[in-house]
């Protein structure tokens, strides 16, 4: 429990180091880091209808661990390959990753859709967790000295299917030991990391409002009456 607690940022670490359980989040549903992830699906996916409404006379499997693992830790080919797709010229790009990201907030919200989570949790936590992951393999595996900004799309799939680096690989610090600027690489990542947490929590925000309006939507034509969506009550304000 608390290996899962500390994993899941689930602790509080106070200043003289001792750290205490945020009992809160420790009961709050497991795998929010999950949540948005470039090529796993989201955790609560997984808490769908059938498997909800199995009873208790039914039981489980015995030894059936590998249910819950297959599913954390199998790789989505349609999220790789929606990611993928957005390749060019055989690269993808820091740009490509950033609209993977907002289109996984709002698939994930969307009420209609078939990605839809209705366990999905985006904390502020998961938000810098998002921004840091959707650079991550860029960043490490770019294979120029001066852009930072794309990698080779093989390498991508490579990384994510076989979970492995590529052949000979060194880190550019390493590869280009004269040449390479730490200073204009940190200073890279910062500017995207930050980037990335705006591009989050506004497609969190509008996820959020699309779903509302649509929820609206639904009661409205249920019961007859028109409803006005936020964005024209905006307008006409």
């Amino acid at each position: 429990v608390v290996n899962m607690a500390i994993f899941d940022g689930q602790v509080d670490v106070l200043e003289d180091g001792q750290v205490l359980l945020d009992i809160e989040r420790l009961w709050n549903r497991p795998g929010e880091e999950r949540d948005v992830s470039q090529v796993f699906p989201n955790p609560g996916l997984n808490f769908n209808e059938f498997n909800l409404n199995i009873t208790v006379e039914d039981g489980f499997a015995p030894n059936n661990e590998e249910t819950f693992i297959n599913f954390r830790y199998e790789v989505d080919r349609d999220l790789l390959k929606q990611l993928t797709d957005r390749s060019s010229f055989g690269r993808l790009t820091i740009f490509d990753h950033q609209q993977h990201l907002r289109t996984r907030i709002l698939d994930s919200l969307d009420p209609n859709g078939p990605l839809h989570d209705i366990f999905f949790v985006f904390s502020e936590e998961s938000m810098a967790v998002a921004a840091n992951q959707y650079l991550f393999p860029v960043m490490l595996l770019g294979d120029m000295v001066d852009d930072f900004s794309s990698i080779e799309l093989d390498v991508i799939e490579d990384f994510w299917t076989q979970f492995r680096l590529p052949e000979g690989f060194a880190p550019r610090s390493i590869r280009f030991p004269d040449t390479f600027d730490f200073v204009a690489f940190n200073a890279a990542r910062q500017a995207w990391q930050e980037e990335n947490i705006i591009i989050a929590a506004t497609a969190f925000a509008d996820g959020k409002d699309i779903a509302k309006r649509e929820a609206e939507e639904g009661e409205s034509s249920e019961t007859g009456t028109t409803s006005t969506s936020s964005d024209v009550k905006a307008s006409t304000a």
